[in-house]
Parts: C-alpha cells; sequence; structure tokens
C-alpha cells in the first residue's frame, strides 16, 4: 500500500480539540463493584489504568484491579538496559499486581488467563492499546466478558492506528468508543458508548491527540462500568456497511517523494506519524577530486517541526520538486512539491549523528543558493562549483594552511617536515 493512497482527496482544514459530544449522563449505579483484569501497554492505556486505579482507591465501582502487560523489553545502542512498559510503570506506583505475557508471544493463543493474587475470578476484562488479539478462551474466562476502550468512532477506523489515520485522511471529528471485544475480529463488538470530537480552526497532531483523546477515553471508561448493566443493555451492533481499517503505520510510509506529494500531504503525513516515524528524505553529496573522478556520498536525513510556510522565496520560481533553499526569515529549509507549493523545515538530523538546524546545514555543507533532495546527480554532468558539489583541494593548500598556523616560512617548513635541504645552509 502506498502511503499516498491513504490520503483525503482534497485537503481538510482540521482544529483545535474542541466541541466535545458526551453521551448522556445517565445516574443508575452497577449494583455490584468489579474485579477488573486490565491489559495494557503505552501511554494512552496507562492513563485509563491510573483512572481505574484511582477508583479503586476511593472504592468507587472497582474492588479489585491487577494489569496484564508484555515483559520488560531491552532498549539501547546495545539492548544493556530493561524497559517496562508505561503501564507497568503506573501499576507500580499503585501497587497493582502485573502479569507478564510471554516473551515474544506472537499470539494468547495458547495462553492461560492469570490467576488473581487473592484466588478469587476477575468479573471483567478492559483492553486498551494492547497489542495483542484476545481470543475466545480469554474472553470467556470473566463473567462479564471483556470490553475495549478504541480512539475513532466505530466502526469508522478499526484498526491500531485509528489516530494517526484519522488526520491521514483530514477527519473533521474523532471520538473515543467503548465496546464490548468480538472473539473473532478487532474492533467489532457491540458499541456501549460513545464520544464525539469535532476538530476545527487548527491542525491536530499524533501526540496531543492522542493525549486529548486518552482522557476522554478515561472518563467514558469509568462512565461505562458505574453504569455497567445499563450500558450492556442498550448496546447497538455495528453498522459493518461503514466500517473503515486503520492498519498499523508501516516504517516505509516515512520515506518522502517529493515528486508524488502535495506540501499540505507532507505537512499532514509528518503531524500523523512523525512521532513514531520521523519523516525521510536523501541529500547525495557530490565531490570532485583534483583528478576529475567524481565521489558521491548519499547521506540519510530525518526532517523535524514540518510546517507550511506562507510565503517562501521559491513561490516565486519554477523549480523542480525536491529542490531546497534556507529562508533566513523562518530559520527553515524550504522544500518545494509535487503541487509547486513548499514546506518548511527548521530542523534536521543525519543518519548517526545529532540533530542540527536549517542554518547549520546549509553551512556545513556549503550551500550557497538552492540545492536537491531526494536526487542523485549524474558524475558526468557534475562540476565544481555547483550547489552541494565541492572540489578536493590539492595537498599543497593542505600543507599552505598548516604552515601558516605553526608561523613557519616555506623554507623552514620543507626542511623540517620534508627533509630539503634549508638554502641559509649554503653559506
Amino acid at each position: 500500500m502506498s502511503v499516498i493512497s491513504l490520503f483525503a482527496s482534497r485537503r481538510v482544514a482540521l482544529g483545535k480539540l474542541a466541541s466535545i459530544r458526551r453521551p448522556c449522563q445517565r445516574y443508575q449505579s452497577t449494583s455490584q463493584r468489579l474485579r477488573v483484569l486490565f491489559f495494557g501497554t503505552d501511554d494512552f492505556a496507562s492513563t485509563h489504568l491510573k483512572a481505574l486505579a484511582e477508583e479503586q482507591r476511593r472504592k468507587g465501582c472497582i474492588s479489585s484491579l491487577e494489569l496484564v502487560c508484555p515483559p520488560d523489553r531491552r532498549t539501547g545502542r546495545k539492548l544493556e538496559t530493561l524497559t517496562p512498559s508505561a503501564t507497568k510503570g503506573v501499576a507500580e506506583s499503585y501497587g497493582v499486581p502485573v502479569h507478564h505475557t510471554p516473551a515474544q508471544a506472537k499470539s494468547l493463543r495458547d495462553w492461560p488467563v492469570p490467576q488473581a493474587t487473592d484466588g478469587l475470578p476477575f468479573d471483567l476484562g478492559v483492553v486498551v492499546s494492547f497489542g495483542y488479539f484476545i481470543p475466545p478462551h480469554v474472553i470467556s474466562a470473566f463473567q462479564h466478558g471483556a470490553i475495549n476502550v478504541h480512539p475513532s468512532l466505530l466502526p469508522k477506523f478499526r484498526g491500531a492506528a485509528p489516530i494517526q489515520h484519522a488526520i491521514l485522511q483530514g477527519e473533521q471529528e474523532t471520538g473515543v468508543t467503548v465496546q464490548e471485544l468480538d472473539d473473532k475480529e478487532f474492533d467489532a463488538g457491540r458499541i456501549l458508548a460513545q464520544t464525539t470530537v469535532n476538530l476545527a480552526r487548527d491542525t491536530p497532531s499524533y501526540k496531543p491527540l492522542a493525549a486529548f483523546l486518552a482522557n476522554i477515553g478515561q472518563n467514558l471508561l469509568l462512565d461505562t462500568l458505574r453504569h455497567f448493566d445499563e450500558r450492556k443493555r442498550d448496546a447497538r451492533v455495528q453498522d459493518v456497511s461503514q466500517a473503515t481499517k486503520a492498519p498499523k503505520i508501516k516504517k516505509e510510509w516515512a520515506d518522502l517523494d517529493f515528486g508524488m506529494m502535495a506540501s499540505w500531504q507532507v505537512e499532514q503525513l509528518y503531524r500523523a506519524i512523525g512521532e513514531q516515524y520521523p519523516l525521510r528524505t536523501t541529500f547525495t553529496v557530490s565531490r570532485v577530486k583534483p583528478s576529475g573522478k567524481v565521489n558521491q556520498t548519499v547521506v540519510k536525513l530525518q526532517l523535524f517541526n514540518i510546517f507550511l510556510p506562507t510565503e517562501s522565496p521559491l513561490h516565486k520560481v519554477a523549480v523542480p520538486p525536491g529542490t531546497f533553499v534556507y529562508d533566513a526569515p523562518s530559520q527553515s529549509l524550504h522544500i518545494a512539491c509535487a503541487d509547486g507549493d513548499v514546506v518548511g523545515v527548521p530542523l534536521l538530523k543525519a543518519e548517526n549523528k545529532r540533530a542540527i538546524s536549517a542554518k547549520d546545514f546549509v553551512n556545513g555543507y556549503d550551500i550557497k543558493d538552492t540545492a536537491h533532495f531526494d536526487t542523485q546527480p549524474d558524475p558526468a554532468t557534475v562540476q565544481p562549483g555547483e550547489a552541494d558539489i565541492h572540489a578536493t583541494k590539492k595537498r599543497a593548500f593542505y600543507e599552505k594552511t598548516i604552515r601558516k598556523q605553526l608561523g613557519l616560512s616555506q623554507n623552514d617548513y620543507n626542511w623540517i617536515y620534508k627533509n630539503i635541504s634549508h638554502p641559509d645552509d649554503a653559506w
């Protein structure tokens, strides 16, 4: 699947997280307090786990709470650091017992539901951003089955990445759904509760939108549990004809093609997946040796803080997509895209290097005017003096520089370092 096919056919302005349409509040409480086994892994899930732990502390609708999460994973360059999941950190701070899934398990098909620490059965499974399909034998182990919090308006955007796909497709609204878990398909269960969030006037990015929806989700989850019997009674089946998919984000979607992508698509892609996979391009540096041979190095770059400039030097000229120039007022590179408009990039990072400013980038590669991303010049056409083309200086140039730094005359330098007789020796 090409990432370009994921965009809406036209640009839709998104906006500040406003105008929340909440479900009708009802005040009939569930007669019993629930024993919950929570399944979750990341920051989105940890927000919900914290809400349940707080509910248990104040002796609300939760009487018992335990966590299932993946085991600690090795991180760092040499994989020497064991890093727990975000939910495990929350669980430990609240004294919530933790159970791990099998290490490197691909599925939970043969996984037995863990025994509660007090030996009593769990009433309900709550699944939030867990990463595994919950098989039938796990769902049936709970008296009330299992429920899930999903950050979309189901049946729209079923799948692993609903927030990213909502941004990619320029949705004018999104939301959160609490659903029953279906034992045959992801995100196909009956809807217990749903909240709509209208997006207007601004352009949301993944990280703040995910945090906002997590806050909405925790409140919706608590409301569902406090009125669980009523929500189950009023649950509605999803309209399958309206279902759309939100598949997992692929790393290769971050590879930019300025010749195919419009400027708004590049910026929208950055807001959708840039937190997970920084957008990438290449820059070719050509060096002409004294012999005339051309050496070319392809530098892999990540682009950060991408935005849409309102004014640009490239608006005044016709240039091929991928052409870029440094814009001093915005302190960023302006890159031409397929629609003739530009994106701004104030921060770049070469592979295995630290991130640098756009100004440091053009200074470091001695770029005087325009240059090009995502292209590799034909060595036969390369000429010294062009942008991003460097002529390798002769050895004599460097010797002169060294001699001046040492404060030596030409004769003294030759005598000391080249073993050439000094003219004064003749006397």
